[in-house]
Parts: structure tokens; sequence; C-alpha cells
């Protein structure tokens, strides 16, 4: 290789590693802030949620403090709230962006702009050697299913009891809770046959009690999943997609979901 073709191959990888590594521009309503406040709900490992001495932790924490990060080292600040609270405590300006598991959905495009991290499936976890005999959403029909009130799993299975009443089916009966804790407490004392949530938080709650629970029906209706925020918050919503970006280029995107164990749920 000639001495002209390396340095000409140099400034090529320069201009590349620029391109990825773009600065990322801190909105001018955030510059003379030290911090950003995040809304979450913070009980759905592993996503976001609080380990036993209380410090937030989760996929979703640590892609947080990383944009906050690249946002100008900003510090973290987090507002609890149930998950069915998240838009309208985002739309109150009580904080500056929702950091949770926040499926993108038509009807929330229409009042937030939603920046995607990753994918999500949804499935239906059951006790240890599945009692109730539950292996497709057929066969919730006449069985208690929990499910956390505003998710999407909700909307999914109150769909499936029409279907049910159509094919002359008991319908199942939706038992709503505010937390997955609550939900999975029901499920493991049997107030409910079934618990439907996240792929990744029924696989979480399932390797850590492999003795109590498993899958009864696996993953589907795989969904893009993001960060909720203003639609009048367009510079926020640039910088956090600069943020993936470049975390994505740098490799610490892939590092992370591997660090959960959820590799499978990367953007394409």
């Amino acid at each position: 290789m000639s001495k002209r073709t390396f340095t000409t191959s140099l400034m090529a990888l320069s201009l590349m590693a620029g391109l990825a590594q773009a600065e990322v521009t801190v909105p001018e309503r955030l510059q003379a802030s030290d911090k950003i406040v995040y809304c979450g709900a913070m009980d759905s490992p592993p996503m976001g949620f609080f380990d036993a001495q209380q410090k937030p932790v989760g996929i979703t924490v640590e892609l947080g403090d990383e944009i906050a990060k690249r946002l100008g080292g900003k510090r973290v600040e987090w507002r609890v709230t149930p998950f069915s609270g998240l838009i309208p405590a985002l739309m109150a300006q009580h904080c500056d962006m929702i950091v949770d598991q926040l499926f993108d959905k038509p009807e929330r495009r229409e009042v937030i702009d939603i920046v995607n991290y990753m994918y999500s499936s949804q499935a239906v976890t059951v006790l240890k050697g599945n009692p109730a005999g539950i292996h497709s959403l057929d066969d919730l029909s006449g069985k208690r299913v929990a499910v956390l009130n505003g998710s999407t799993i909700r909307t999914l299975l109150e769909a499936h009891n029409d279907l049910l009443a159509k094919a002359g089916k008991a319908p199942m009966t939706l038992v709503v809770f505010n937390s997955d804790t609550d939900a999975f407490q029901a499920l493991r004392v049997g107030q409910a046959d079934a618990y439907g949530t996240t792929m990744e938080t029924a696989g979480y709650y399932q390797s850590m009690a492999p003795d109590l629970f498993e899958t009864g029906v696996p993953a589907f209706a795989k969904i893009l999943t993001g960060f909720g925020l203003r639609k009048d918050d367009a510079e926020l919503s640039k910088a956090v997609s600069q943020a993936l970006a470049d975390m994505k280029a740098d490799g610490s995107y892939m590092a992370l979901l591997s660090k959960w164990h959820i590799e499978g749920n990367q953007l394409d």
C-alpha cells in the first residue's frame, strides 16, 4: 500500500468515526440544568426496578444513565409513577422523558414522540408444571389472568375475549394490578391462573424463581419499544436519538443488551 493510499484510508476511517460519533447537542432548555428528570414505573425487572438496597437498576436505568451522560453529564432524577400514569405525568411536565418499556403504538404516537431502543414481546407465565394446562391464548378461556393496568397485553387479551365469545367459549377474567410484583404474587398464591406480561419480565421472574414459574404461552406480538417525549420537545428527541446511535456505533448498546441476556431484542 502506498503512503498516499494509507493516508487516504486513515482519513476515511477518521471521517467514518466522526459521522458515527457526532456530538450530541444538548437542548437549549437543559443547558443550564445539572439534571434530567425521568418518569418510570420502576417495577418491571429486568427493565427498571429497585434492588434490595433501593437503588434503581435494570436495562432502562442503564440506558437512561448513559443518555444523561451523553447529554453533558446530567444527574438523573427519577419520578416513580404507575405505568398507567406515565404519559399524563410527561404531558404535565413532571419529567423530561418517559424511561420505561413503552410500546410504540399509533395511539401513543398521536400524543407523544417515541424514540425506539429495542423490541419487546408478550408472554403468559404459569405456575411450575402448568397445572391449568395453558399452552395457547384459547386455553385462557374461563381462567383468571393477571395483567398490569395500562399494559398492552391487557388490551390484547381483552380483544381475545371477543374471539372466545364468537367461538362460544367462556371469556377469561382479567385481574388488574398496578405492579408486576403484586401480579406475580397473585399467581404464586393461586389468586390467578396465569400472568400476561412482557417476555422480558416473565423471563426475569422465571430465572429468579425457576421452581415456581414457567412459560405457558411463549413469546408473541413483537413490537418496537421506546422512550416517550413531548411533541414540543423535538430538540430532546433528536438528542436522545443521536445518543442511541452513538451507543450502537461504539458497541455499548449491544454490550448492555448482552449483559441482561436480551440480545435478540436489538433494533434492526
